[in-house]
């Protein structure tokens, strides 16, 4: 029979809506680890086809069938609304039973509801009454179990005799979840085991006591709350501690995995965030070999616990992104390693240490890197192999906070003659251009975000990409065998016979895929209803053009001139220009092509130009900005465009437009130049990328023929997150509804002043933001040249009445996640592979 426990309940509520109510319960249920937090929409849709109000101010919000995908665990909530919410004209709800159900097993506890609702006296109590255990024994019945009291301890405080969970005693993953609820507690909580004692808030020493599975461990607090956090610990080991067992307990089915992404590889999974598709499988080979310096002593140990602080937040916010992520693809329990490897840096014993060295005068690295390394040694010498091998991870958690606090030395990048995998810190847009995907079958980095340089040209290349995988993957041995699973975002280390079988066979799927989409990339994208949006390629070089048109690219949406001014001692002439932009005119054959105009500063910078160093260059002199202060190369460039225009169809696109201003220079200076070379006049377009021009959209598309949305810059300035940030990349997320709620407003100013639109980001070539792109009333996507089938087949297999559905949905979403959740399941009822 399914349980409610006290932590399932919240007294004293209030809600100035129905809506605002239903919010509340369903992130109970969330908060509680039953459900996704998609789930709730759902039980806001449930309202408006069934009613949940039964009666005596007893409301039962509930999911629709269709997100039953989204619950995790079966379990009910109940929350109190002692002045009552008014539940859409049935009547006032005081109490709130939030469920959250794949079987039958919450039908116990509607049962005993049910027997409320004919006690008008029971249920005010329920209402009004301030005892959670009121609640609970109400809604249990009769049979719940009664909970021994707590052991008073003469020195004060008490304790309890709990189990060891089986089947692998107190590892990682119950520890985490021991140390998670002792937090919640004021009091101060131990751990006893064999003469051993251990600080219950702190994950290292709990698990430095090797308790075995199955084996009697006490626990102690002490303080004015110890009576029911020992309850509350009580509760979390009879719940097995978020511990996997052979067989589901009852109330407590197996958690259920989303099935955006298989992860069942029997090897070491290491998570990071997917960049680029693709499966590749061979040798690991390190590009740069990272050394951590760290000085021993420092002079002031404020700044130095600041800096430990900032550190330790900082590693700790990258771990929350990669649990997050984990928890999408494969669920709780695997991601579980993610929320331990967060309490390894909240650990108070360890933070404690760190600052008695940083007192005495270490430095914060040396003295964070003293205290981690030894409790590595000891975890290391426990006789369990199960908690010995947490001693690499808390060396991994260890070196994230590290390399956030050291002096980073690299050795020199070399390369093997035979293929591999590649790990790497990070990888420059000029290194990963470099790369051969003859040599290099797959890139792994330490850190980045799935619209860094590093994954938009490792997506060109068609190379398999996972980014922020985290430091660890510096310490492995080059030619370790593994599995790169782009699709995923994991490296899987000492991959077994079945997971390297499991591989060959997705990478012959793919294979087989890309080879029917291949055999029609010609075909033009259009919907199922007979809606068409044009799929043209992103290029950097002259060689570019003419595989765009092979892949089936219907033109160039976006070329980045700005590679031909890379990699050298001075800028090119207006001649060198002429003749690159030309051979891609005439290698296109009719076909449009945009040039975009000189857009460095930010991540990319020349040394021949001379810029001067920039606190903050993404908001200095880049794109635009630069060309008015060079305007020599401004010019130049653009007669060297004018003069190509003479052999075909060319567009010019100004970069990093932020004012109106701006935009009226730009072409003061283009007309001039068009002039002198005696050119006609050609389109002209501005990229939005910044806030301002979506704003100023409707007056900037009186000017121009067309926008090209940027969705890499416009994604890391709306949600002010570097997308190069070590932590904040992998949530610089091109379908966060903010960013999806500008290029809505962008789309209706240039539909009012009847110009196209376009898309030419890292977003336009992932599924879920061509078809929210699609949806919002993009026209044309411009994507890297191996995307381009994949894009088109993937708009063939879907209607245009579906996507604009699913983008007036993705609008409304709470996050990225959400929308991604909503694309899969798009996909999923038509049944797309994508």
């Amino acid at each position: 029979m399914l349980t409610l426990r006290r932590t399932h309940v919240r007294l004293g509520q209030s809600a100035t809506s129905r809506t605002e109510a239903i919010r509340l319960v369903g992130q109970t249920l969330v908060d509680e680890g039953f459900v996704e937090p998609g789930y709730i929409d759902s039980m806001l849709r449930r309202e408006k086809v069934s009613a949940t109000y039964l009666g005596h101010g007893i409301a039962i919000p509930h999911g629709t069938p269709d997100a039953r995908e989204m619950v995790r665990l079966t379990g009910v909530v109940v929350v109190q609304f002692p002045r009552g919410v008014d539940w859409g004209g049935d009547g006032h709800a005081r109490i709130v039973v939030g469920i959250a159900a794949r079987s039958d097993e919450h039908l116990q506890v509607l049962a005993n509801l049910t027997g409320v609702l004919g006690d008008a006296a029971k249920a005010e109590e329920l209402a009004r009454t301030t005892d959670l255990d009121i609640v609970v024994a109400t809604l249990n019945g009769a049979g719940a179990p009664a909970e021994t009291a707590p052991t008073p301890l003469a020195g004060g405080g008490c304790c309890i005799e709990v189990t060891s969970p089986v089947p692998h005693g107190l590892h990682a993953r119950p520890s985490t979840a021991l140390v998670e609820v002792a937090k919640r507690f004021r009091s101060d909580i131990s751990v006893r085991f064999e003469g051993r004692v251990a600080n219950a808030k702190s994950l290292v020493t709990l698990l430095s006591l090797g308790a075995r599975a199955g084996a009697t461990m006490t626990i102690s607090a002490v303080g004015e709350d110890a009576p029911t956090a020992l309850a509350a610990i009580r509760e979390a080991f009879d719940e097995g501690l978020d511990e996997e067992v052979a067989a589901p307990r009852p109330g407590r089915p197996e958690p259920v995995v989303i099935p955006t992404a298989r992860l069942d590889y029997e090897g070491t999974m290491v998570a990071g965030i997917s960049a680029s598709p693709g499966i590749a499988a061979g040798p690991v080979w390190a590009f740069q070999h990272e050394r951590l310096e760290v000085e021993e002593r420092a002079p002031d140990a404020v700044a130095e616990r600041r800096r430990l602080e900032k550190a330790l937040a900082g590693a700790t916010a990258d771990l929350q992104n990669l649990y997050q992520e984990f928890l999408k693809k494969a669920g709780a329990p695997r991601a579980a390693i993610f929320k331990a490897h967060q309490e390894l840096l909240d650990d108070p014993d360890m933070v404690s240490e760190a600052h008695g060295h940083i007192d005495a005068g270490a430095s914060a690295g040396w003295a964070w890197r003293t205290v981690y390394e030894a409790r590595a040694e000891v975890l290391a010498r426990l006789p369990d192999p199960l908690l010995a091998a947490r001693a690499g991870d808390l060396r991994d958690v260890g070196r994230r906070v590290l390399r956030l606090l050291a002096d980073v030395v690299e050795g020199v990048a070399t390369l093997p003659d035979h293929p591999v995998v590649l790990l790497a810190e990070d990888l420059a847009p000029s290194d990963t251009a470099k790369l051969d995907p003859a040599m290099v079958l797959g890139l792994c980095t330490v850190g980045g975000g799935a619209t860094s340089h590093t994954a938009i040209i490792a997506r060109s290349l068609d190379i398999p990409a996972v980014v922020a995988a985290g430091p660890g993957v510096l310490d492995l041995s080059n030619g370790d065998e593994c599995i790169l699973d782009g699709n995923a975002g994991v490296l899987v280390l000492k991959p077994s016979a079945k997971d390297r079988e499991r591989a060959a066979t997705q990478r012959e799927r793919v294979r087989e895929q890309r080879e029917a989409e291949k055999l029609d990339r010609y075909k033009p994208a259009i919907t199922r209803d007979g809606h068409r949006v044009e799929v043209a390629a992103n290029i950097g070089s002259a060689r570019d053009a003419e595989k765009a048109v092979n892949a089936g690219g219907e033109g160039v949406g976006l070329m980045r001139t700005e590679f031909l001014f890379l990699q050298r001692e001075d800028p090119p002439g207006e001649d060198e220009q002429y003749e690159a932009y030309r051979t891609m005119v005439r290698a296109l054959n009719g076909l449009p092509i945009i040039l975009r105009t000189l857009d460095i500063g930010g991540d990319k910078q020349v040394p021949y130009l001379s810029l001067p160093a920039e606190a903050n260059p993404f908001l200095g002199v880049r794109g635009i900005r630069l060309c008015f202060e060079r305007e020599d190369l401004f010019r130049t460039q653009l007669r060297a465009i004018m003069r190509a225009s003479l052999e075909g169809p060319v567009r010019i696109m100004f970069p990093m437009v932020a004012t109106l201003g701006e935009l009226r220079k730009a072409k003061a200076i283009t007309e001039d130049v068009r002039r002198e070379v005696g050119a006609a006049p050609v389109e002209t377009g501005i990229m939005i990328e910044v806030p301002s021009a979506v704003i100023l959209a409707d007056q900037l598309a009186k000017e121009v023929s067309f926008f090209s949305i940027g969705t890499n810059d416009l994604t890391q300035y709306v949600l002010a997150m570097d997308r190069e940030h070590p932590v904040l990349a992998s949530q610089a997320d091109g379908v966060h509804p903010a960013v999806l709620r500008m290029v809505d407003l962008t789309v209706k100013a240039a539909r009012a002043a009847g110009i196209w639109v376009g898309a030419c980001g890292g977003v336009a070539g992932d599924p879920a933001g061509a078809m929210t792109l699609a949806g919002l009333g993009v026209t044309e996507l411009s994507v890297a040249i191996p995307t381009i089938p994949a894009i088109k087949a993937l708009l063939r297999s879907v209607s245009m009445t579906d996507l604009e559905a699913l983008a007036r949905r993705a609008l409304a979403c709470d996050n990225a996640a959400d929308v991604r959740a909503l694309v899969q399941g798009l996909l999923a009822r038509t049944g797309v592979d994508a």
